[in-house]
């Protein structure tokens, strides 16, 4: 029994201290850390990238690069099997999320600052005629914090066989 929990917390003690931290921040959405203004350094180059694709995908192109890079790194990492690493990006991700819900909600709000002129958000969802969801689609990017969330928690679980193999 007791090795059972010793294997437990050594298998999950990451899991567990970034799921606090991924609680937390779901409850204080809306507040800013060190890692939002990591966010917005990736943010910002998203819309140059994307911008040779049009106009529409340039706005979007912030937010797609706040999902896309650490996305695209934790599934690197999670294929080479490199389960903490891994975990840090999803947990990344998730808090993008997260920022992301907070900027979506704000586009018929308009009181964040915005830095470069426009609200990426307000002209993206204007342009589509949801505006008045504006609120609503927020909280769809929180619940994908939250899944990005839960995945980050289980890949100790889904990489044990991959960890097995390799002993």
């Amino acid at each position: 029994m007791i090795e059972t929990i010793k294997l437990h917390i050594k298998s999950y003690w990451l899991s567990y201290i970034l799921s606090f931290a991924g609680i937390y921040f779901l409850i204080n959405r809306g507040s800013y850390t060190f890692l939002d203004l990591i966010d917005l350094f990736i943010h910002e180059p998203g819309h140059l990238i994307f911008g040779l694709f049009g106009e529409f995908v340039q706005f979007l192109g912030g937010t797609l690069m706040q999902i896309i890079l650490p996305l695209g790194i934790a599934i690197a990492f999670l294929y080479k099997g490199q389960k903490y690493l891994s975990q840090i990006f999803f947990f990344w991700l998730g808090h993008n999320f997260i920022n992301i819900s907070v900027y979506v909600d704000d586009a018929n709000k308009m009181k964040l600052r915005i830095i470069g002129g426009a609200h990426d958000w307000n002209w993206i969802l204007n342009k589509i005629g949801l505006i008045e969801y504006a609120e609503e689609i927020g909280y769809v990017f929180v619940g994908f914090a939250v899944l990005s969330f839960i995945a980050m928690f289980f890949i100790p679980y889904f990489l044990r066989d991959y960890e097995n193999r390799l002993k």
